[in-house]
């Protein structure tokens, strides 16, 4: 629990910050109008409905291969939120590096964007049904492809995501031998950004800049 008695988890700590700073603006990308966090939320729960179609449940694995865009935050955030588990993908990884991580993963779903499509060509998985473009969200290959995207959709279920829940799994990129997954539930990750506050104070009046793979 943070302060406040927030849970450790990104639902939890995604919409105390919602209702407090919900006209504010959330994200930006250069060239790109900012994001204000109504509007994220909005694009995650749209986003969830959407993995409800393919039948994503809590657990599931889903990867994210994408270079830095608007879009994976949201699809970041929608399957945590699910208390599915995210697969973020290093987008300088090779095909066959990306290849074993889809293998090793079990991964039911992948988002990809339209630059790293051609590492995906010739992988084949029983356990990856369904393949979706993170840069408009168009399905490129599922059991059924009939499936579209609506920005307006709400997802079916309520979800209660604990903090020892699962919610990502983190592939290094290792000197030695295939990359290594690792394991992070939703109190890992929110409790270091949290403390994070303590080594470097912020507010909402703080913007950070960051050039790094958000993978």
């Amino acid at each position: 629990m943070t302060e406040n008695n927030t849970k450790l988890t990104f639902p939890a700590i995604f919409a105390e910050t919602v209702r407090k700073f919900g006209e504010r603006n959330s994200y930006a990308y250069v060239g790109e109008k900012p994001r204000t966090y109504n509007e994220s939320a909005r694009e995650i729960k749209a986003l969830m409905a959407f993995l409800e179609k393919f039948g994503v449940q809590p657990g599931d694995k889903v990867a994210l291969l994408s270079n830095n865009m608007p879009n994976w935050s949201s699809v970041y955030f929608s399957i945590t939120f699910m208390g599915a588990v995210v697969v973020p993908v290093l987008p300088d990884f090779s095909a066959n590096e990306v290849s074993n991580i889809l293998v090793h993963s079990g991964a039911k779903v992948l988002f990809v964007s339209s630059s790293q499509l051609a590492k995906i060509k010739e992988f084949q998985s029983e356990e990856l049904e369904t393949v979706i473009l993170s840069d408009n969200y168009s399905v490129i290959s599922a059991a059924d492809k009939g499936l579209s995207f609506d920005p307006l959709a709400e997802p079916v279920r309520q979800y209660d995501v604990s903090e020892d829940d699962l919610a990502s799994i983190i592939y290094t990129s290792g000197t030695t031998g295939r990359s290594k997954g690792v394991m992070l539930t939703h109190r890992n990750i929110c409790f270091n950004a949290v403390k994070g506050k303590v080594i470097q104070p912020v507010d909402e009046n703080d913007r950070f800049l960051s050039v790094l793979p958000l993978s």
